[in-house]
């Protein structure tokens, strides 16, 4: 059966190794008007070899995908097929969201780009319009197409029983968190240092190097405190506000968000975008308050354990995380699925190696459990909303998972025989050195 990848949505992991890759000029391919540098192929390589479910691809077929998504692309524009910034823009959201996801804040996320958040999204923009672009191709190409009962069983009958993989027992979590309450002097200490930051700079103390020695954002401050060019909806609402409001030169009052008190230095402004400096400075959580958050969640655990509340009605009342619009679901920050094998659980959720999730089971939770949070540390239950025990693949357990499989291979195929007839109509040129990759397709046509 022909097989045929498709890699449509960039991988923004692929993005953040290119920082500390040494990027190497030298075109390999031009499918049309667009080029693949090798550089490309290096960086999205390095990638697949990190990730557990890509090591199997080889640069050969790495490659290979990346010419489908060009012949793609040069499709897209022989169609005339456009994209919005508005499209642009949402899609760059997704992607970041999950990110910051990833790496735990936007604060981490920064830091391992060395960029602010505008910087990166003005650095990924010119991708998600391509990969866009490839996806109106791709969708154009295979349709509406569906998958019947039938052709899934037919697939699943078609795989060697020697090959079924083995699943490893899986688990799907909610949470209830209990933050630490700052009081009201904490606040107040934090605010009147910054007023007195403020202060400073009024009489003539220079932003930049008080944003180095004060602010709390650490990627900023390296900058002194600049953020670069942002536009309505790329920062919280109250960030938002008081910058679009100003003028440049202009420092604004002391004003808070989420993540804690601010002071703006407008810089300039350029249609519906500007770029400021700013100031955070983030009030700090005492033991005793971290705590006393220990304590809260202790109480709620013995209402649940009473079973004077649900463990989905104490989400609803008392967490204090994002996650409870959701019902309390942990995300895996590695793949953006609520679904976690027992390696991950140890890995992407912090302060629970000690637990012995193996030996829980459905419905069960656990004792509260400190975590680093975007904010400050904090301390939440954990109950196994689902649990899958290990087996091998099989149409009764498995049905869902096979029937993407299968879907994706009808796909691919169709795909397949869409490439064969375009690449004897597409100017291509592949450097003589990967003339002998055993590709599935004949792109020396």
């Amino acid at each position: 059966m022909k097989r045929c990848v498709v890699l449509l949505f960039f991988a923004c992991i692929v993005n953040l190794y290119a920082q500390n890759y040494q990027q190497i000029d030298g075109v390999i391919a031009v499918v049309g008007s667009s080029m693949i540098k090798y550089s490309d192929l290096e960086t999205t390589y390095l990638q697949s070899r990190s990730s557990a479910e890509s090591t199997s691809l080889t640069k050969c077929s790495i490659f290979e995908n990346m010419l489908l998504n060009k012949l793609m692309l040069h499709q897209a524009a022989v169609d005339s097929m456009e994209v919005t910034e508005e499209e642009i823009d949402n899609e760059l959201s997704q992607r970041i969201n999950y990110m910051v996801q990833v790496y735990g804040s936007q604060q981490r996320l920064e830091k391992q780009m060395n960029k602010t958040m505008p910087q990166i999204r003005e650095y990924f923009h010119d991708v998600i319009k391509e990969n866009l672009l490839i996806s109106q191709a791709q969708n154009k190409i295979v349709g509406d197409i569906s998958i019947t009962p039938k052709e899934v069983s037919d697939y699943f009958q078609n795989i060697p029983k020697d090959s079924l993989p083995q699943i490893e027992e899986q688990y799907t979590l909610s949470q209830v968190v209990i933050l630490p309450t700052m009081s009201k002097e904490d606040k107040e200490q934090v605010k009147q240092k910054l007023n007195e930051i403020r202060d400073r700079i009024l009489k003539g103390a220079k932003f930049t190097t008080l944003a180095s020695l004060y602010s709390d954002d650490e990627s900023s401050a390296k900058k002194g405190g600049e953020l670069g060019f942002f536009t309505r909806g790329m920062m919280v609402s109250e960030f938002e506000s008081m910058a679009f409001s100003m003028q440049p030169g202009e420092i604004s009052p002391v004003f808070e968000t989420k993540y804690g008190y601010h002071i703006i230095q407008m810089i300039e402004r350029q249609g519906d975008r500007v770029n400021c400096r700013h100031i955070l400075l983030m009030p700090k959580v005492s033991a005793t308050q971290l705590y006393e958050a220990k304590v809260r969640l202790d109480s709620i655990k013995t209402l649940i354990d009473s079973k004077e509340i649900s463990f989905e009605d104490a989400i609803i009342k008392y967490s204090e995380d994002d996650s409870k619009i959701n019902g309390g679901l942990i995300i895996n920050r590695n793949n953006a699925s609520a679904v976690f094998s027992l390696d991950a659980l140890n890995a992407t959720i912090g302060n629970v190696d000690n637990v012995d999730f193996a030996s829980m089971k459905q419905d069960d939770y656990t004792y509260p459990i400190e975590f680093r949070g975007e904010l400050s540390n904090a301390y939440r239950l954990i109950k196994i909303k689902k649990k899958v025990e290990a087996h091998q693949v099989n149409l009764a357990d498995d049905f869902d998972r096979i029937q993407s499989l299968a879907l994706n291979q009808k796909r691919n195929d169709i795909i397949h025989a869409w490439a064969e007839k375009t690449i004897k109509r597409t100017y291509i040129r592949i450097d003589d050195k990967y003339k002998d990759c055993k590709f599935t397709l004949d792109w020396n046509k």
